[in-house]
């Protein structure tokens, strides 16, 4: 491990990351999926690529399927239920991690877009002034 690596740990501590370098990108998600697992508008998510990712600890994992036929696997902690990160057969070795998870190190990769802005509920204005996408960003 590095000096400059994030280390992120969930709620209760038993999940933890070591993250390595900078995500490939930062973004808002608001498709009806993320809402319901984040009970939010939407999630603040960073890719990073599965070299920069380190994982200890367990996780319990479900499965979904985006409009786009692509299955993403999300993980929480088996003991807090804190989400941790999740995969998307989209996105070929790299894992998606929470913003928030990341504590003061997430002020260094504020997120550039939104994507499935189609579904963002109309109070939520977080978004305001990013690139907005009605699906994907390569749609």
């Amino acid at each position: 491990m590095e000096e400059n690596d994030i280390r992120a740990e969930c709620a209760c501590g038993q999940a933890k990351l070591v993250l390595t370098g900078s995500p490939k990108t930062a973004m808002l998600c608001a498709c009806r999926h993320c809402q319901k697992s984040t009970g939010s508008d939407h999630a603040a998510i960073s890719l990073w690529s599965d070299d920069q990712f380190h994982f200890s600890g367990e996780t319990t994992r479900y499965d979904t399927e985006a409009d786009s036929g692509a299955i993403v696997q999300r993980h929480r902690c088996t003991k807090c239920g804190t989400p941790v990160f999740a995969i998307s057969s989209r996105l070929k070795n790299h894992h998606l991690v929470p913003l928030g998870l990341l504590g003061e190190a997430a002020n260094k990769f504020a997120p550039k877009s939104m994507i499935f802005a189609r579904s963002k509920f109309e109070w939520d204005h977080t978004s305001d002034g990013l690139a907005q996408y009605t699906t994907y960003r390569d749609s």
